[in-house]
């Protein structure tokens, strides 16, 4: 039996909103997978309960697949006996990308970097390329509530491979306290400094700061959402589970942790990737991570007409599942997936570095992956849900 304490600080973790050269050498034929340390591991199987999510409010160049229209049928109840879920991987999906797999490591040798950058907490964690002929673009990435800057170096050393300087920073708040404004105010003042030049990191030189995409997890999405609202100077935002205004049992809607959805999502004229997992929404502690009155879906809903905006909804993923290294206690306050999660950790990187190729370099080639047949692979796979309730995955 879990002591009160336990459970409240539980409840805390879950919805408050929700140096050392490391290299890694590819294969110089990039479409060879090399072994990679950074994959989460997997999680034991866990039942299903099935709830409906209004996918057909969507707008914009959203699209979640030709069966997402249907969204008919009513929501089961969670004491009937569990349907069968079609399984995954049913066809495979489309990892070509102009004769390159985006889901295996790309040509550049990775190294590690940790440091202070002016404007942000702590300490930030840099992942890039060790030599580049070129600037290359920028990602500044902000981790999930009482989370750390180097809990995702598997997803963040991938996308640094195909040729981006990665830097995963922190932002002041407390387990009790925890301004929301704070997230995209370290972001613009990341891009800042590193634009200007950070000393001691040896990637300043190769850091092309015109092209800075901000990308975050749970509150790291929201806030990566506010600072691509705020700053012009981002052009795009990826946002892993983001989760909207103050979903704890013990907060609410302030100015210090404002809903943004719908109330400013009008002003998205940036691209928008967001991420999501459909075990977010089950009960943890008798609360879900990522509360369907506030998750990516909402976010999605409220983008303008013709924003260009890509959904992506990991099926039988969880809200940390996300997090790919050991992150104790917060990763049991969520919902995980069904393991294994190799195909929808395989899609989450081919389409993370696929979103970014598209709109920091401008390959047009890839906007199917955005809104197309590309991303339709994906839900035919199984990695991504089809927005129909009767392929939602129960929860526990």
């Amino acid at each position: 039996m879990r002591s009160s304490v336990v459970v409240s600080i539980g409840l805390l973790v879950a919805l408050s909103g929700c140096g050392e050269v490391a290299s890694y050498r590819p294969p110089a034929d990039v479409g060879v997978a090399p072994v990679d340390a950074g994959a989460p591991v997997d999680q034991p199987s866990v039942p299903d309960v099935g709830v409906e999510v209004p996918i057909d409010v969507v707008p914009g160049e959203v699209d979640a697949g030709e069966a997402a229209a249907d969204v008919g049928g009513e929501a089961l109840d969670a004491g009937e006996a569990p349907s069968d879920v079609p399984s995954v991987d049913v066809v495979t999906p489309t990892f070509d990308a102009g004769g390159r797999d985006l889901s295996e490591r790309g040509p550049y040798v990775v190294a590690t970097w940790m440091g202070t950058i002016a404007g942000t907490a702590t300490m930030a964690r840099a992942l890039y390329p060790t030599a580049s002929d070129t600037r290359l673009p920028l990602v500044i990435f902000a981790h999930g509530f009482q989370l750390g800057v180097g809990n995702y170096d598997g997803l963040l050393s991938h996308i640094a491979s195909w040729g981006y300087v990665v830097v995963s920073i922190d932002y002041p708040g407390t387990l009790l306290s925890v301004d929301h404004r704070n997230v995209p105010r370290a972001m613009i003042a990341a891009r800042t400094s590193l634009a200007q030049g950070v000393a001691g990191f040896p990637a300043s030189s190769i850091i092309d700061a015109n092209r800075t995409v901000v990308m975050g997890h749970s509150l790291g999405g929201k806030g990566a959402i506010m600072a691509v609202l705020d700053e012009p100077a981002f052009i795009a935002a990826v946002a892993l589970d983001p989760v909207d205004d103050n979903p704890s049992p013990i907060g609410g809607v302030t100015e210090a942790t404002p809903s943004i959805a719908p109330e400013r999502m009008g002003r998205l004229t940036r691209p928008l990737a967001l991420f999501g997992a459909t075990q977010s929404r089950c009960l943890v502690f008798g609360q879900p991570c990522a509360p369907e009155g506030s998750n990516y879906l909402r976010f999605a809903a409220a983008a303008p007409t013709g924003a260009r905006v890509g959904l992506y909804p990991l099926i039988n993923f969880g809200h940390n599942d996300f997090v790919d290294t050991a992150c104790g206690f917060q990763c049991t306050v969520c919902s995980r997936g069904a393991a294994p999660l190799d195909s929808r950790t395989r899609a989450l990187r081919f389409l993370s570095v696929a979103f970014l190729e598209r709109f920091a370099r401008g390959e047009e080639t890839l906007q199917p992956y955005v809104a197309g047949a590309g991303r339709d692979s994906f839900v035919s796979s199984g990695a991504l849900w089809d927005g129909r309730t009767a392929t939602l995955p129960r929860c526990p």
